[in-house]
């Protein structure tokens, strides 16, 4: 959500986004590169749907493995730790300032991935741990301009609008090719108070915001249904587009019974024989 201009309206964060590259780059912290080759082990990305609580027990055994990465979305970082799982690595892409519970359990072995157009406060709030400056292509002239004055080599990773995705494209720059998607459900329950996990703070209201999609398969005539919100079913069609790019070069499997995973299984059932 954009911040209130004061007039009642919703302010243009533009020139925001602008000024935080310009903090970020007087930082001088170490930039995301590019792996010159795939590595072994999974990117195991957690985001913060109501489905991690049912699969926390394969998220800990995944992440015991030391050669997988675990990637938390936001929130899902505190999340995590306080159930005893250590996420190797924390995404952030949001331009406004993180909530303060976000950052509460940041830990020394979490490297946080932030993105330049971040709030300083997510910088600051970190000093100290180990961190890591990516960059999204540019959203307006300005962001163009002072990108190539500030960060003229830089990598950009592409990835839609939300953070799940952008971490799609930090993992494949990492050199990980294995993918496993927790939490990233782009639905929740029908009685859930909630569209993400008990603690996870988020405007969105499912009784205020939701509603239903309807999914059908052509040989069977099976209908399912599912309840979602603009922003999640928005995710799907992101998620759709990225995958019919850039599936050749990655293999992935979406855990948890939602709308994201059925889409991703119906469209490519390969990815999903053991």
């Amino acid at each position: 959500q954009k911040p209130d201009d004061g007039h009642g309206g919703q302010r243009d964060q533009t020139q925001d986004a602008a000024d935080h590259m310009r903090y970020a780059a007087s930082l001088k912290l170490p930039e995301l590169q590019r792996s010159p080759l795939p590595r072994m082990g999974k990117a195991v990305i957690v985001g913060g749907a109501p489905s991690i609580a049912d699969n926390l027990d394969k998220i800990r055994a995944l992440a015991a493995d030391p050669d997988n990465m675990v990637f938390a979305v936001n929130w899902t970082h505190t999340w995590l730790i306080d159930r005893g799982i250590i996420p190797n690595a924390c995404v952030f892409f949001e331009i406004d300032a993180e909530p303060d519970d976000t950052l509460k359990a940041a830990h020394p072995d979490v490297t946080y991935y932030i993105c330049c157009h971040c709030h300083p406060k997510t910088f600051d709030e970190l000093k100290g741990f180990k961190r890591v400056l990516w960059h999204t292509p540019p959203n307006s002239p300005i962001e163009e301009e002072v990108g190539k004055e500030i960060f003229p080599n830089a990598n950009l990773v592409g990835g839609g609008i939300g953070t799940f995705t952008r971490t799609l494209t930090i993992a494949l720059h990492l050199g990980y090719r294995c993918i496993e998607l927790f939490g990233v459900d782009s639905s929740f329950p029908d009685v859930s108070s909630s569209t993400h996990v008990e603690g996870y703070d988020t405007p969105a209201k499912p009784d205020v915001d939701g509603f239903y999609v309807y999914a059908q398969v052509e040989d069977t005539k099976e209908v399912r249904r599912f309840k979602t919100m603009g922003y999640l079913a928005l995710q799907v069609e992101e998620f759709k587009e990225y995958c019919r790019v850039n599936h050749h070069v990655f293999a992935l499997r979406v855990h948890g019974d939602s709308l994201l995973r059925y889409v991703h299984k119906r469209t490519y059932p390969g990815q999903y024989n053991d």
